[in-house]
């Protein structure tokens, strides 16, 4: 019998964009945009600029453009540049399942790369991404008994068999060197979910980035006949045993028609993927009872178990110092949501940071987990609840699906003023609509080369 491996590699070449059916592709070009947003809104963030410039140093290739200065560089290296932007704010796509939390996306800068150097057409680079998030959502929906962070292994891990397979699409890679590309990036991949722990440094803008741009390379090795471990992921030593705890991973092999992208959960605040809801119920609070920071006794935020007991969450979160750290703490997003009525880039600066109001109303605050919302987020969704006690009276809020979540989606709209958020100043409103409108029609284009110079500005 075939592997699991060689069985996702015969799913990627078989795989054809008319097998896809419009609400796939339609979602695939909402996530797309999302995700162009979300670069130009971590393009200069320090990690970005850190990274353009290492990627600088090292080449000049003209395979791909860096969408933040409009260089050019090998398509690995445009790949990492390109993908640490999208991915610093937190702000791009998310999935929770039973083994790991996914964010897809951070696929696609290294697909988009390949794609600008192999002059791939719009429908070849949507096909592409269908793949790469097929393959990785898999990997999130092992039924483990426990999410696989709290064996000390990061989500990012995933990437490498998602991007390897988007990358080998791109390049038309036959099932056995698919095979090869998945095989040899993914035994190389694995990532301590201890990036994640604590001050969470620069890394989490990279941790991602540089696994899925890594694929370039396997895909390469394997398009010349460079071979990997077929039995990679089942076998004694391999991913199975050593990562996901003897697990069945015959669950890995995609099967066509069943397309899990769809749901897939936009972020309409730059935080972290369990967060939202209990954002969205804060502003929501605020709002509907003009609540004043001042007359403010006492918080209570109730989610799911796994929010309470995952290993992001510790006391470093009582008092973040940085974004990376803040936008991954539930009483910094909700204290910083009552006293500025909104959580955008903006919050996570250092004037928010270091605002008194924040730290006093952290202070007053308290987290819980909820049975009702752990069985809810067991079966997909990110509910949360924030009860407000005020001199005044009590005032609670539950969002069992948060603005983005496929119960309640962000139309094209949403993202369109997503983009015009993070990039209006400067791209203009005219240069917005441009890509919002090729993005729509993305499958139109014939050579994504002049799409990535469009997106220079």
């Amino acid at each position: 019998m075939s592997t699991v491996a060689e069985r996702i590699g015969e799913y990627v070449a078989d795989l054809k964009f008319e097998d896809l059916g419009t609400d796939v592709v339609d979602y695939a070009k909402r996530i797309l945009l999302d995700s162009i947003a979300c670069a130009y809104g971590g393009s200069e963030s320090e990690p970005a600029r850190l990274t353009r410039a290492t990627v600088s140093e090292l080449g000049s290739l003209d395979h791909a453009t860096i969408w933040a200065n409009g260089t050019t560089s090998s398509a690995q290296l445009a790949a990492l540049a390109n993908g640490v932007a999208i991915r610093y704010q937190d702000y791009n796509d998310v999935y929770f399942g039973p083994a790991w939390t996914a964010h897809p996306s951070d696929n696609i800068a290294t697909l988009f790369a390949v794609a600008e150097w192999k002059r791939c057409s719009g429908a070849e680079f949507l096909l592409a991404m269908v793949v790469a998030y097929e393959v990785q959502m898999r990997f999130s929906d092992l039924q483990v008994t426990r999410n696989l962070w709290h064996s000390g292994w990061h989500h990012t891990a995933a990437c490498s068999y998602a991007a390897a397979a988007g990358v080998s699409k791109l390049l038309g890679l036959d099932a056995r060197r698919t095979t090869h590309a998945i095989t040899l990036a993914g035994a190389r991949s694995n990532t301590f979910a201890e990036i994640r722990h604590g001050d969470i440094p620069m890394d989490k803008a990279l941790s991602a980035p540089i696994v899925a741009s890594q694929s370039v390379l396997y895909a390469l090795l394997a398009q010349r006949g460079f071979t990997g471990c077929a039995t990679l992921l089942e076998g004694d030593y391999g991913f199975r045993g050593a990562v996901a705890g003897g697990v069945d991973v015959e669950p890995l092999v995609p099967v066509k028609g069943d397309y899990r992208i769809l749901k897939i959960s936009l972020k309409p605040y730059p935080v972290e993927g369990m967060t939202p809801a209990m954002v969205q119920a804060t502003i929501e609070l605020k709002e509907e009872y003009l609540i004043d920071p001042s007359e403010v006794q006492a918080i209570r935020i109730l989610a799911h178990e796994e929010a309470v007991t995952k290993p992001s969450w510790d006391e470093k979160k009582l008092a973040p110092t940085t974004k990376e750290t803040a936008d991954h703490s539930f009483y910094y997003c909700v204290a910083v949501a009552l006293v500025a009525g909104t959580v955008t880039s903006e919050q996570f600066s250092d004037r928010w940071l270091r605002d008194p109001t924040v730290a006093l109303l952290i202070s007053k605050t308290r987290l819980e987990s909820k049975s009702e919302f752990t069985r809810l987020f067991k079966q997909g969704a990110r509910p949360a609840a924030v009860e407000i006690v005020t001199s005044r009276g009590t005032f609670y809020r539950e969002v069992l699906y948060p603005r983005g979540d496929p119960q309640s989606p962000m139309t094209w709209q949403h993202i369109i003023r997503k983009l015009n958020d993070q990039a209006g100043n400067r791209l203009g409103t005219a240069a917005i609509q441009r890509i919002a409108e090729r993005t729509a029609s993305m499958e139109q284009e014939s050579d994504l080369r002049n799409f990535s110079r469009m997106l220079v500005g």
